[in-house]
């Protein structure tokens, strides 16, 4: 009797379970706009972007767009449950005379073709490689 009531525990519990680990909603991110925090730099550091530089973060009618530091960049973009690629990166392509940021710009540029995944906690947003290292972090706007 008990092993019968065991079993039928198990049969009713197991299915709940696997639908709480379906049933994950995967956000929206269209219209949001994000601001870069950290990238990962040549070194395999997660450093600041250089002060008084602009990159930004912008999710727009199934495209992302923004300022990298010196350029504007735009490319696709594909949501699927916690999985987040970008397409191929296109960009204006002003020189900028400043130390550093023509490095930065193309760093970060150059980690979004990389991404494979991300983390969200509330207006924190990690941008995560194929080999689950956060490569991007970012403050909602």
């Amino acid at each position: 009797m008990k092993k019968r009531a065991v079993s039928l525990f198990l049969i009713f519990l197991i299915p709940i379970f696997l639908a709480g680990c379906g049933n994950q909603v995967t956000p929206n991110f269209e219209g949001t706009s994000w601001k870069l925090n950290t990238y990962l730099n040549n070194t395999g550091h997660l450093v600041s972007p250089i002060a008084n530089t602009k990159a930004t973060l912008e999710f727009k009618d199934g495209r992302i767009s923004g300022a990298s530091g010196c350029n504007t960049f735009f490319a696709n973009y594909a949501l699927n449950g916690r999985f987040i690629s970008f397409g191929l990166v296109g960009s204006t392509k002003m020189a900028c005379k400043n130390p550093g940021i023509m490095e930065q710009e193309k760093t970060y540029l150059n980690n979004l073709s990389l991404v494979k995944s991300y983390k969200l906690e509330g207006n924190k947003l990690s941008l995560i490689d194929d080999k689950g290292k956060t490569i991007l972090t970012f403050t909602k706007n």
